[in-house]
Formats: C-alpha cells, sequence, structure tokens
C-alpha cells in the first residue's frame, strides 16, 4: 500500500517483517488457498484511526489480517489446530474477528495460540 514510503520501516521492523513473512508463506502452504490481505503494517496514525490497539503488533510488521468472509481459514485453523505451533504463529479468538483472521508472531503473554485481543 505504499505505507513504508511515507512511514519508514525501521531496522527492527524490517527483521520482524522477515520473521513474519516466512511463518506466513509457511502457513499459507499448509492452508494450499490464496490468501487475502485486508491490514499489514500500519503505522500510529492509521492504525488510531482504524481504532487498533495501542501497541498493536501490526505497528511492529508482526501482523497481517487476512479476509475470511466465509470462514475458511478459520475453519483450517480449527480443524487443524497444531498449524499455529507449527507455523509459530497466534491468532485472535474468532469471537473478535467475523470477516478476517488475524495472525502474528509476536508471543502473547498467556501463551495460548488462539487468544482474547
Amino acid at each position: 500500500m505504499g505505507r513504508d514510503k511515507a512511514h519508514p520501516l525501521s531496522a527492527q521492523q524490517h527483521e520482524n517483517l522477515e520473521v513474519l513473512l516466512e511463518r506466513l508463506n509457511r502457513f499459507r502452504q499448509m492452508y494450499g488457498k490464496p490468501m487475502l490481505v485486508s491490514s499489514g503494517y500500519r503505522p500510529r496514525a492509521i492504525n488510531a484511526k482504524v481504532g487498533g490497539a495501542t501497541n498493536s503488533a501490526h505497528l511492529h510488521c508482526q501482523a497481517v489480517d487476512f479476509r475470511d468472509n466465509d470462514r475458511a481459514i478459520c475453519k483450517f485453523i480449527l480443524e487443524n489446530p497444531s498449524v499455529l505451533e507449527t507455523c509459530d504463529l497466534y491468532c485472535e479468538d474468532f469471537k473478535y474477528t467475523p470477516t478476517w483472521v488475524h495472525l502474528q508472531t509476536r508471543p502473547t503473554r498467556s501463551g495460548k495460540r488462539i487468544f482474547k485481543p
């Protein structure tokens, strides 16, 4: 979306992005279907505008949201719970993401792979 041009990424964000892409590519390979990104990197102003959490993983290039209107990705994760551990990803509880799936690399405090945002 060009956000990185107006809001250049730090060295740490670049490192985070490399990790995120590697893990998401592994997930995508296991899922085996196209996935459409609805939200990725968000600079602070954009994150605030969309109502993102103050310390959202999106700010640090550690999260991506994928469109999931038909709940196919959600269903895949629920039917294959080990996929999150295999890919070392964490996912927001689907009750809070009715039309998208949020995947992130940043571990949760609880250690749970599916967590309440």
